[in-house]
């Protein structure tokens, strides 16, 4: 008997999808992810975990598939991709799909990239089709676990997790896969799916390499199911099926496929401006209004409480005096006492408070010791996304504190980014780089205007290594 998996209409929604059926809105939007995840993973290269996976890379050489963005490195599909993902991830500036906190772009772009640079003759047409596709079944396949709970909740890191199936389904796409080969190539991914929260808690170097695992597998599954390796199964809703053996079957099948092919999911993901975990950013908003607002002498402040919901204290605020006192740059990235500081000092968060030379500066310590969290259940978010948060700031001398609450970050698509703002932070992440900005305004330009390149592998030859990989280069030897 024909299985009715909710796998089958995934692979035949992506078989069937093609470019001038996509909404102009989704276009546009698909561009922005591109171009945003190319931004996030240039400035990437020197930071540890990355380090370390570009020398496994350049050590287990290969064919010489696919490119390492920013560099001269060419390598196996598989491992461009990976080491492609786990740099746009890095840095903690990819855009999110706030319902499940997925970061569906840094997996099915890094894929997408990589598998046209090794193919050839892929259209920008193609290249927005595929991503496209891959980042609203990921985001599909996300809202409908355990919908409405937080994935910190649940325990999972989604972004991994839904990765290793969305990343077949773009290299399935890229490569005509029919619709039994893409049901295998998910099933053979499914197989080495994994991804949990405990890396972001502590702030180790894996968190940084989720992603990358997924590219790669999914393209290594792809590839294999191309070849006749046979994965076909029920991967969605078999008894041991991803809902019921990482969701105990909590499972919407509308949130899975209610519009499929009508509604796409890309124009509600969150392009970041601040380079820090999601749940982080009321925070940050609210800090920069009350900053502005009040005018405040941060040398005046006693004490800062950020009140948050049940989620974002245990990742963000808790154990207090660990998140007060950041060691390295993720615990930096997941601590809301030290973004709350950076912005309350400095008027802004940016790539430069979340490097060596600002974990040891001794007023942004000073202040992140003065700021305490504390948990409010109201303000959770309905849809399981990162909830609201208010910040109150005590003044020596005063009786009263200052108050201000954020329910939805800048970026979210009711807060949105404007184009200018979305293209100087990609200007900002090439020049931290090191990317003269001729290139890095030409690489703007061509991404904006995607449709039109004929074959995408000669703009990620365009990625590769100039004045702005000196560092990377040198460091790969």
């Amino acid at each position: 008997m024909a299985s009715s998996d909710a796998i089958y209409q995934l692979a035949d929604f992506c078989v069937r999808t093609r470019f001038e059926q996509l909404p102009e809105q989704v276009v546009q939007v698909t561009k922005i992810q591109i171009l945003d995840t190319l931004g996030g993973a240039l400035p990437a290269a020197h930071l540890d975990g990355i380090v370390q996976l570009r020398q496994w890379t350049h050590e287990n050489g290969g064919a010489e598939h696919s490119l390492v963005w920013g560099s001269n490195l060419r390598a196996p599909v598989e491992n461009a991709a990976r080491l492609n993902a786990a740099m746009a991830h890095a840095l903690e500036f990819d855009d999110t799909y706030e319902r499940s906190l997925l970061h569906a772009s840094v997996v099915t772009v890094a894929t997408a990239l990589s598998v046209a640079d090794w193919v050839g003759g892929i259209s920008g047409p193609q290249l927005i089709t595929a991503v496209t596709i891959g980042t609203d079944i990921a985001c599909r396949m996300a809202r409908a676990g355990s919908p409405g709970v937080s994935p910190f909740v649940v325990g999972w890191d989604p972004t991994p997790m839904y990765g290793y199936l969305s990343a077949s389904f773009v290299a399935g796409k890229l490569l005509g896969l029919s619709r039994e080969q893409l049901v295998s190539a998910a099933g053979l991914a499914y197989q080495q799916i994994a991804g949990n929260a405990q890396a972001s808690i502590q702030g180790t170097h894996a968190k940084r390499m989720g992603p990358g695992y997924a590219a790669s597998a999914g393209i290594m599954a792809t590839r294999m199911a191309q070849h006749g390796a046979k994965g076909e199964c029920d991967v969605l809703g078999g008894v041991k099926g991803l809902y019921q053996q990482y969701h105990s079957g909590r499972y919407e099948a509308e949130e899975l496929l209610g519009g499929l092919g009508v509604s796409f999911a890309g124009p509600d993901i969150a392009p970041k401006p601040y380079p820090s975990c999601r749940g982080g950013h009321c925070g940050i908003d609210a800090a920069l209004a009350l900053r502005q607002m009040v005018g405040m002498q941060v040398d005046a402040i006693d004490k800062v409480i950020v009140h948050c919901a049940p989620a974002e204290r245990m990742l963000l605020g808790m154990p207090l005096d660990k998140k007060q006192a950041p060691r390295n740059v993720v615990e930096a990235q997941f601590s809301l006492p030290w973004v709350v500081a950076s912005a309350l000092l400095d008027g802004e968060v940016t790539l430069a408070h979340f490097s060596t030379a600002a974990l040891e500066r001794a007023d942004l310590q000073a202040l992140a010791k003065r700021i305490e969290t504390a948990e409010d259940k109201s303000l959770v978010r309905n849809d399981g996304g990162p909830g609201a948060v208010r910040v109150e700031v005590w003044m020596r001398g005063e009786d009263r504190c200052h108050v201000k609450q954020v329910n939805l970050a800048k970026g979210d698509p009711a807060q949105p980014m404007t184009p200018a703002e979305y293209q100087a932070k990609f200007l900002a992440c090439a020049d931290a780089a090191g990317m003269p900005r001729v290139k890095s305004e030409v690489v703007l330009q061509r991404i904006l205007k995607l449709e039109s390149e004929a074959d995408v592998a000669s703009l990620s030859a365009y990625l590769a290594a100039d004045a702005c990989t000196t560092a990377m280069a040198s460091s790969a030897r």
